[in-house]
């Protein structure tokens, strides 16, 4: 498992699905606060045939209807800055209901956090929350600081890696946010250290005087992670390998059986071509520079992931190359 952290603790999702008796529960409670819940009621939809029955967030495709007669870069606009404006009205609906319903004692801690976490923080309490110490070993966590990142907080570029709130000219750091960041950078992680061997890295970027966090920095802060997160790899994997672990325990080991044989299984269905087998063919040739930053495969629900590094497992020569699938 990897982690990065930074500055920004991220907004709060939107859940795309809520049982319908959590979803009832939390429209009385909004209206009781008296918010407005029109948004709440056009935008979820309650379905019967499912068990239990759930109320479901509407597709935006279907909601945001544009002018047929304008052109679609404007079109596209129109409906992002729309759903911008509907997602922050329905998050703050969620955000108040459950808050109340939780002071109320009608609301466990454990339901209220899918509402009031951000992503980044449902992500780090999956990965690290409830991990056995021997899987801990092998996860690696990247903290990044911005010294003084307060001070830009009136650059619009800086949006990308604070939480900011108001308008101008008082913009300012999120106050929640932030409270939330520290409590998972500076309580939460350490804990789980704490109890276990996880490899945590802190560093601390300095900003541009003039233009914040410059191009120049990202890139540094970039090529410095890139290298790191290389050798932090290699050396968990040498360090499994060559330890004689419990496969039928080990849920880690389970899990890259389980992937090389689903691996082995679809590479024997197709002839795959694409252009992105070429670049990884280029990425696993040797490199005159030596040490070389990872190659991300990424993408959305079956596009193609795991069959791309079947092929690339069926293809490479196993005595010149690793492939880490």
């Amino acid at each position: 498992g990897r982690g990065l952290l930074g500055e920004k603790y991220g907004n709060i999702r939107i859940p795309g699905e809520v049982e319908s008796s959590e979803f009832e529960m939390i429209l009385d409670a909004a209206i009781e606060a008296k918010l407005e819940t029109k948004v709440l009621e056009e935008w979820y939809c309650r379905d019967e045939n499912s068990v239990p029955a759930a109320y479901y967030l509407r597709p935006k495709y279907e909601m945001l209807k544009s002018n047929k007669n304008s052109m679609p870069s404007s079109a596209n606009a129109e409906n992002e800055r729309k759903w911008q404006e509907i997602s922050e009205e329905i998050k703050k609906i969620f955000k108040t209901a459950v808050k109340l319903l939780h002071e109320k004692g009608k609301m466990k801690h454990s339901q209220a956090k899918r509402y009031l976490f951000s992503a980044i923080e449902d992500e780090f309490d999956f990965a690290l929350g409830k991990q056995t110490p021997a899987f801990l070993k092998k996860c690696v966590c990247y903290i990044r600081k911005i010294a003084n990142i307060e001070r830009f907080v009136k650059i619009p570029a800086m949006g990308k890696y604070m939480d900011i709130t108001g308008t101008e000219p008082r913009i300012i750091r999120d106050p929640e946010a932030h409270e939330k960041l520290i409590k998972l950078r500076d309580e939460f992680i350490p804990t789980i250290v704490a109890s276990s061997n996880l490899r945590v890295y802190t560093s601390v970027t300095h900003c541009d005087m003039k233009l914040g966090y410059s191009q120049e920095v990202e890139n540094h802060y970039i090529e410095g992670l890139g290298k790191q997160f290389y050798e932090d790899m290699i050396d968990i994997i040498q360090a499994t390998v060559q330890q004689n672990f419990d496969t039928e325990t080990d849920t880690l080991y389970d899990e890259i059986l389980q992937h090389s044989s689903l691996c082995k299984t679809y590479a024997s269905f197709y002839e795959y071509k694409c252009e992105s087998l070429n670049i990884v063919h280029k990425y696993l040739l040797p490199s005159k520079a030596g040490l070389i930053n990872p190659l991300i495969t990424y993408g959305g629900p079956c596009t193609g992931k795991t069959l791309l590094l079947a092929e690339v497992a069926k293809k490479v020569n196993v005595n010149s190359f690793q492939v880490f699938l």
